[in-house]
């Protein structure tokens, strides 16, 4: 395992700070994965208390204690520490991986007709959720829908977040996934 991620992967976990770092406090808390979580479930419409609502926000609660534990922070954690803690729980595989499991909780949170699948419109709706236009919807589903069937699979799903995590690509697809558009 690597103890220090690569420059491609390090800017895109920078990246991702600057997507949470919704305050602008200059670090991350429990409470900026709160708001993304919030924007899922008003995005949704759901109420916080049905399935898929808890689902991702148990799913991203534990992502948020794996970085914590990774980084030894109590409660929140500036960008060098945050870059730092996404890597090591991202390749740690001494239990589930947190960050694989946001992925999983946000495929079910899509696949709205339950039907194990993503389609164009169900993409769309989270892309709106997220902010991202229609434009952007279409590259990212695009990017994720690596057999070209018009359909996200829970597996080009998955593996679209894996690639964005450790792959060199800084144009990968999955980066969505954790909220970046």
């Amino acid at each position: 395992m690597s103890t220090t991620p690569s420059e491609a992967v390090a800017a895109r976990f920078s990246d991702l700070f600057d997507v949470l770092d919704t305050d602008g406090d200059k670090s991350v808390t429990w409470a900026d994965y709160q708001r993304l979580v919030d924007r899922y479930t008003s995005g949704y419409g759901l109420d916080p208390q049905e399935r898929r609502a808890r689902a991702v926000e148990e799913a991203y609660r534990s992502l948020w204690q794996e970085l914590l534990r990774h980084s030894g922070a109590e409660e929140r954690l500036e960008r060098e520490r945050f870059v730092a803690a996404m890597h090591a729980a991202a390749e740690d595989r001494s239990r589930s991986n947190p960050a694989e499991g946001v992925a999983e909780a946000a495929f079910d949170l899509l696949d709205a007709d339950g039907d194990d699948r993503i389609s164009g419109s169900e993409f769309l709706r989270y892309a709106e959720a997220l902010g991202a236009g229609t434009v952007a919807a279409g590259e990212h589903f695009g990017a994720v829908d690596t057999d070209g069937d018009g359909f996200i699979s829970r597996t080009e799903f998955v593996l679209s977040a894996r690639r964005y995590l450790f792959g060199e690509d800084s144009g990968a697809g999955g980066g969505f996934v954790f909220g970046v558009i």
